[in-house]
This record gives C-alpha cells, sequence and structure tokens, in this order.
C-alpha cells in the first residue's frame, strides 16, 4: 500500500472520531439529533463511495450530489437551535466530511 493510501486511511479513521464524540457527547439525545447524526453518517458514506469509484464521470455525479448534500447539512446546522458545544461537534464532523470532499476533487495524479 503506498503513502498516500495510508494517509488517506489514517484520515478516514480520524474523521469517523467526531461522529462518535457527537454521538455519546454535548447533543441532547433527542430525534432532531439522531437526524443530523443520520445525515452525517450518510455524506461519509456517500465520501466513501465516491473515494472507491473508479469511472471519472460516475464520480463527477456523485460528487456533485454529495456537494449539495453538504450544502443542505450545512444549512440545517445553522438554522437548528442547538448547545454550542453540541453545534461544534456536528460542524467538526461536517469539516472532516468536506476535507475529504475536497481531497477527491483534486486530480488522481496529483495526488500521487
Amino acid at each position: 500500500m503506498n503513502a498516500l493510501a495510508r494517509v488517506a486511511f489514517a484520515l478516514a479513521v480520524v474523521a469517523s472520531t467526531p461522529l462518535v464524540a457527537a454521538e455519546a457527547g454535548a447533543c441532547r439525545p433527542e430525534a432532531a439529533m439522531t437526524g443530523m447524526r443520520e445525515r452525517i453518517v450518510s455524506l461519509q458514506e456517500q465520501m466513501d463511495r465516491i473515494e472507491w469509484t473508479t469511472d471519472r464521470a460516475v464520480q463527477r455525479h456523485l460528487m456533485d450530489l454529495h456537494a449539495k448534500r453538504m450544502r443542505e447539512g450545512m444549512r440545517e446546522i445553522r438554522n437548528r437551535d442547538l448547545e454550542p458545544a453540541c453545534r461544534m461537534e456536528m460542524m467538526t464532523s461536517m469539516m472532516d466530511v468536506m476535507i475529504r470532499h475536497q481531497q477527491a476533487m483534486e486530480d488522481p495524479e496529483e495526488r500521487r
């Protein structure tokens, strides 16, 4: 496994950490927060699919859908009345997904 693949794997593991913290952290255990957590998990799963897709046309299509869903998720976080610590956890999880999105947008040849 090359160094870039190892780094990508390590980032994926680290990216899931804030979500685990958000599940047991400062966010109130209510149905609205369950929906936000499910949205973040869905975004992470979409990024996994994008990263493993080899067809560039399919990958671009999935990236467009993912970008739309990220914007919707950020809008939801902004519109909800969250405790500051809970907002920070959700924003951290979204930031991790956005970083993965940006890295996937790079040309694969540049990443080597």
